[in-house]
């Protein structure tokens, strides 16, 4: 961000925040020689350039050096964005005297445990997926948070935020859940993603009330149920699963998506009520009867339907019954309707 000079001395600009960016040298190594960047615990000082008056570090380590301890932050105060992604941190110590961060992203990194975090009371953003973590502590201290990322690591339970009541946004996709727990203080959580775990039911979910998406693809569901009391979701995505009935969803009048591709329904009910529907992904189930398309004709706004690899769709005129019982659809599969003028 750069300031611009203000003609008038009685209007001064407020300085740009100083950031210090990617070193991103690869430093040329002779012929058999020993990499001793592979053995030494290379801090994060030699890794990036950045100034003690510093505001933002940015430092990925995809195509240069990679940082394995951070260094050198101790007096920076002032630091409000760290962000050290795909590096080989395998400790978050260093950050502890940060109190003015707001945004704390180690992206990718070797992880183990969440520590460090007691006075960073002003975080707002906090990324740790793709690590080793295998729990979540008491985060309740972080009364500004809103959103929250530890997607790919090697969580087992839901833990340490229930009193996150600012959190607006959790990523716990891609680790070992089986339970939805834990989040009984998150009011004012909008998105909830949970994809890629072990969860075999919908639950806990009753203090959600302002949830608007959410993801539970991927998991081990046989049903859906217990969404009564969220009545705000707007995009609903429940696929690879083993779902057996399209069911309890009246109640869901904003939804515009829905995506339960890839389970086990048989048919497809009246879905009236889901006055909002746009998108509709049926895909890989095991629908037979075109009877059951006509259930969806008072969903004017559809305009897209997967119902590919589904029995139905063996038939040769697939497509053309699909245009002419539902004149709002625009797409079918992945192919838009042509459909003729006059």
């Amino acid at each position: 961000m750069s300031s611009t000079p203000e003609t008038s001395a009685l209007a001064v600009a407020p300085p740009a925040p100083r950031v210090a960016r990617v070193v991103e040298e690869t430093i040329p190594k002779p012929v058999e020689a020993h990499d001793e960047s592979e053995t030494k615990e290379l801090p994060l000082t030699e890794c990036v350039e950045f100034r003690p008056d510093d505001e933002e570090i940015y430092h990925v380590g995809t195509a240069g050096l990679k940082a394995r301890v951070l260094d050198g932050l101790e007096a920076m105060v002032q630091l409000r964005e760290l962000h050290v992604r795909s590096n080989l941190l395998y400790k978050m110590t260093g950050i502890e005297s940060l109190v003015n961060l707001t945004h704390l992203e180690l992206y990718d990194n070797q992880i183990k445990k969440m520590v460090g975090l007691e006075k960073l009371v002003k975080l707002r953003v906090l990324d740790l997926s793709f690590n080793e973590i295998r729990s979540i502590p008491d985060l309740s201290h972080l009364t500004q948070l809103e959103e929250l990322y530890v997607a790919n690591n090697k969580l087992t339970h839901i833990t340490g935020i229930a009193n996150l009541r600012t959190l607006v946004k959790l990523d716990l996709g891609a680790n070992r859940i089986r339970t939805i727990e834990g989040l009984e203080g998150l009011e004012n959580l909008e998105q909830l993603w949970l994809g890629k775990n072990k969860i075999t039911a919908i639950q806990g979910l009753d203090a959600l009330a302002k949830l608007r998406v959410m993801s539970i693809q991927s998991n081990r569901l046989l049903a859906i149920d217990n969404l009564s009391a969220n009545v705000a979701l707007e995009e609903l995505y429940l696929s690879h699963n083993g779902i057996e009935a399209l069911a309890n969803l009246g109640h869901l009048t904003k939804l515009t998506i829905l995506d339960v591709g890839a389970n086990r329904i048989k048919s497809i009910p009246p879905m009236g009520a889901n006055v909002a529907l746009e998108d509709l992904w049926l895909n890989d189930n095991e629908i037979s009867s075109f009877d059951d398309i006509q259930h969806l004709a008072s969903n004017s706004k559809l305009e897209t339907l997967y119902l590919e690899r589904n029995p139905l769709a063996s038939d040769f005129e697939y497509r053309l019954k699909i245009q002419g019982a539902l004149a709002s659809v625009q797409q079918i599969d992945a192919t838009p309707v042509v459909r003729r003028q006059g």
